[in-house]
């Protein structure tokens, strides 16, 4: 009974029918599909907030705020506990009283009470987000095509988890895994002018400093730059290969490849000035290898099947 009443609840979540009453709730509704209006989580006086009807999802441009149905809920009642907003969320969304404040699943005991709500919000949560997952690549957008322009096919970047965000100015979004293990979430900016200033953007909480994207439990592994360099490089098929986030590797990250047993480095940073500091700077604490990039290729991201055959062939013990 209770996965029921929340099944139900998160089906009403991502409907935009739900969404509308919510938003009138608040007085947020203006009767159009996407439009944007004033937030008023902080001060604004541009119309920063966002609100995607039909995607059932909002976001504040200005004080970088968003989510669902539940997080607009949640920002209006900060102080609620979850099963509490819940239940208020089942109070604007249907036309029959609540039983008695609460839904129908209460248990006997405090203790039993608590494990069952909290299952029950551990299970809504999945199965929203499920619902709230956009397969942005079947879709015709500029931003599937400013991948696909740069050697990147649709296929690895489902498997990446490629999204949409409601950011324009970064709007792609993937999630990133150090050793498997979930780490936060990074953003690419599409706009040649913002990329000139800042290609990348992360989670609010997110370090660097201790984060190494993706699989390095080899002794022999390939080290790249940036998120884009490492999604290339797994692309073309290169099994141990890992992103630093940077062009100089961290005294943390260093600690990390020692303790999955690196030895040798293949250098695959930038073809550029700061990618020779970088390699320098590995070669202090690893064997290292230079990858060798064809001489007008910037960056792994340039790299394409036939090129990478070569640079298998000219790189010290290959890859």
């Amino acid at each position: 009974m209770a996965i029921d009443i929340a099944k139900s609840l998160y089906e009403q979540a991502g409907s935009p029918e739900t969404f509308i009453k919510v938003l009138e709730h608040y007085n947020l509704w203006e009767g159009e599909a996407k439009y944007k209006v004033v937030c008023p989580f902080h001060a604004d006086v541009n119309a920063s907030l966002l609100i995607d009807v039909n995607e059932c999802r909002w976001f504040c441009f200005g004080c970088q705020r968003g989510g669902g149905v539940l997080e607009l809920i949640q920002m209006f009642n900060p102080n609620l506990p979850p099963i509490e907003q819940w239940q208020k969320l089942f109070r604007l969304t249907t036309s029959k009283p609540e039983p008695n404040g609460s839904v129908s699943y209460k248990p006997k005991t405090k203790q039993q009470q608590r494990k069952e709500q909290k299952k029950l919000l551990i299970r809504a949560k999945d199965y929203y987000y499920n619902l709230r997952k956009v397969n942005w690549l079947v879709e015709d957008s500029v931003e599937k095509q400013y991948l696909i322009e740069r050697g990147f096919n649709p296929g690895s970047l489902n498997k990446a988890g490629a999204k949409l965000t409601y950011n324009d100015s970064y709007p792609i979004i993937f999630p990133m895994r150090d050793m498997g293990k979930f780490k936060g979430w990074v953003c690419r900016t599409t706009n040649p002018e913002i990329e000139q200033k800042r290609k990348y953007l992360y989670n609010k909480g997110f370090s660097r400093r201790n984060t190494i994207v993706g699989k390095y439990d080899n002794y022999r592994v390939v080290v790249v730059e940036g998120y884009m360099d490492y999604l290339k490089a797994k692309q073309l098929g290169i099994k141990y290969v890992c992103a630093i986030l940077g062009w100089k590797a961290t005294q943390e990250q260093i600690e990390k490849l020692k303790k999955q047993g690196v030895t040798t480095i293949i250098s695959a940073l930038d073809n550029d000035e700061c990618g020779k500091k970088g390699t320098a700077f590995l070669k202090q604490h690893f064997e290292v290898v230079p990858f060798q990039y064809p001489r007008r290729v910037k960056d792994m991201g340039g790299m394409t099947p036939k090129l990478l055959k070569a640079a298998k062939r000219k790189t010290m013990g290959g890859f």
